[in-house]
């Protein structure tokens, strides 16, 4: 039995397929994690482009987002694999799937490992402005790869 098949036969996937309610719910709840994952990122990255609250530091906006980020990024953990479970073949299959964790999680290490720290450099600088530049295109395709992976299933 191949992985795909253990999943889409697993106790998790027929629990999460059980109920007509339960893949809506998760989807949901997956969405809100985009809302505020991303809305979040978007406020910081407007700030650093100098577009938005101008008068603010953009380390005390990106201080007061945080928790929103990780709830939003517990959300997407959660959420993420419970909606594979429920239909791991049929995602596997969609051409935009791996597109789209490939992109999530390149934009989740770069928000960390890159861009967290550009946010801490001096205000106004070249790159914080190219850094917001690429964290948006970053977040911005991983999303336009979920919103394909949507159509799909």
């Amino acid at each position: 039995m191949t992985f795909l098949e253990w999943c889409q036969h697993s106790a998790l996937s027929e629990l999460v397929r059980e109920k007509t309610w339960t893949i809506p719910a998760i989807e949901i709840l997956h969405l809100a994690g985009v809302i505020l994952v991303f809305g979040s990122v978007l406020i910081i990255n407007l700030r650093l482009l100098g577009w938005i609250f101008a008068s603010e530091p953009s380390n005390v906006i990106a201080a007061d987002l945080s928790r929103r980020t990780r709830l939003g990024l517990i959300l997407l953990v959660i959420t993420g694999p419970l909606l594979f479970f429920a239909m791991p073949m049929k995602l596997f299959e969609t051409p935009d799937f791996s597109v789209k964790l490939a992109l999530g999680a390149i934009a989740v290490t770069y928000h960390f490992a890159v861009h967290r720290k550009r946010m801490l450099a001096m205000e106004g600088s070249s790159g914080q402005k190219l850094s917001a530049g690429i964290s948006m295109a970053l977040w911005l395709a991983a999303i336009l790869a979920g919103l394909e992976v949507g159509s799909f299933t």
